[in-house]
């Protein structure tokens, strides 16, 4: 049995709406977990990551442990963090992705990472100039139509060797 299935069955037990969870540990995500600097959708692909990603700590409410979420206490307490959005990050750990379906929050993570490293990327040539709130909800809308996902998805499975 995988270590961290709490991370799921916190979020499955808070979100009737949630049918898929990725975890992950991206390198280029995890340093906005650990800065103040916010990760933030800059990229029209990047809306699907919605505006606005908490950061969960887990030595908030647990002191210092392995940095694992290894009990339903510490999946509650990741899940109420992220309450109804679509990402959280997971202080110098990683993220968690929630959705409806597996097409859905494979999308979101791989757009996810990519933000991030253009982000990484943007922040060294100075202000960088994020979407607004409308430009996010409309390419999030697009994004989440299954003719975008579908496209996304072919793809991603014709590089695996799966199409």
């Amino acid at each position: 049995m995988y270590t961290e299935r709490p991370i799921h069955g916190g979020i499955y037990q808070a979100r009737e709406d949630v049918m898929a969870i990725v975890h992950n540990h991206s390198p280029t995500v995890i340093p906005f977990s650990v800065t103040d600097t916010p990760l933030r959708p800059m990229f029209h692909l990047g809306a699907i990551i919605g505006s606005e990603l908490p950061v969960w700590d887990i030595r908030d409410n647990f002191q210092d442990t392995n940095m694992l979420v290894t009990n339903m206490e510490q999946g509650r307490d990741l899940a109420a963090c992220l309450g109804g959005r679509r990402v959280s990050l997971m202080r110098g750990h990683g993220c968690v992705i929630a959705g409806q379906t597996i097409r859905e929050v494979v999308m979101a993570s791989v757009y996810l990472q990519v933000n991030a490293g253009l982000l990484l990327q943007s922040l060294q040539l100075g202000e960088v100039k994020y979407l607004s709130p409308g430009e996010i909800e409309m390419m999030s809308d697009s994004q989440m139509r299954l003719t975008g996902q579908e496209r996304a998805w072919e793809y991603w499975a014709n590089r695996a060797g799966r199409g």
